[in-house]
Order: C-alpha cells, then structure tokens, then sequence
C-alpha cells in the first residue's frame, strides 16, 4: 500500500513538474511571437523614398512614393520659397517631407527640404498635379509653359 501511494506521489509531482516547466515555455514562446527579431524590426522601419526613377512617356522622370510625376515651376528661384501663389497649392500640391529620401539611381547629396518641408531636389522645389490620378499620368508637362516634369537627372524637361 505504501508503494502505490508512493508511485502516486512520484506520478503526481512528475506531472506538476511538467506543467511547470510547459508554462514558462509556452510563455516563452508566445512572448517571441509578440516581439519581433532586432532584423524584423530595422525593416519594418526602412523608409520608402520620397523620389524615384520611373520610366514615362517622357523619357525617364522623378515620381514620388506613389508613382506620380513630379514636376518643378520655372518661375520658382532657389529653393527657398515658392512662387506658386495662393490657390495654386490645390492644383500643385508641393512635395513636403522633413527628411527625404532619394531611390536607387539618384543622388542623396542633391535632395532636401526647406523650411516649410517642400522638398526640392537639384535646386528645383517638386510638385505633383491634381489632375494626374495615377502612376504614369504627366498631364502638368508643359501647362502654361512654366510647369515641367522633372527628369531622373533632376532638371525640368522641357
């Protein structure tokens, strides 16, 4: 009699030991589900760029995040304000990022934002237009001959 009640705390203790040692484990193990790795993590918060290169029917152009053209105002000088005025920022919106990033194939040194956050890259703050509404749209190329797309090396075409 005492040995089945032995074996029965033997078997009893066996099996809260290994509730025991299940627990942590399981809680191990739903912690590292909730917790990405370091690596994960770093790339979930790589940032897109705020311009790129993409092919066009103009040859290749500068587009923002979301593929649209992006385009420079002849009458702007420098890059420190723009001449676009009032009304005009519903119809071309201005490119505003306080850190932009440039794509592959551009160069990092020659982009930037000014005080207000309007980017401007090689010494022409950028633009988009109302009236593209998708990737590949170039409608404001040569409005008013003084809006232009701009070009991968980051001059107006025109």
């Amino acid at each position: 009699m005492q040995a089945t009640m032995l074996r029965r705390l033997l078997l009893v203790s066996t099996l809260v030991g290994g509730v025991g040692l299940a627990a942590p484990a399981t809680a191990m193990a739903d912690t590292a589900s909730k917790h990405p790795t370091a690596a994960a993590d770093k790339k979930k918060k790589k940032k897109k760029p705020t311009i790129k290169v993409a092919e066009s029917d103009l040859g290749e152009i500068l587009v923002n995040g979301k593929g649209l053209t992006l385009y420079a105002f002849d009458i702007d000088s420098g890059t420190d304000a723009t001449a676009c005025g009032a009304g005009c920022d519903s119809t071309w919106p201005a490119l505003e990022s306080k850190k932009p990033k440039v794509g592959k194939g551009l160069d990092a040194s020659l982009i930037a934002s000014n005080s207000s956050n309007h980017v401007h890259y090689n010494g022409h703050l950028l633009y988009t237009y109302a009236s593209d509404s998708a990737p590949g749209d170039a409608n404001g190329n040569g409005v008013g001959d003084v809006w232009h797309a701009v070009g991968a090396d980051g001059n107006p075409l025109t």
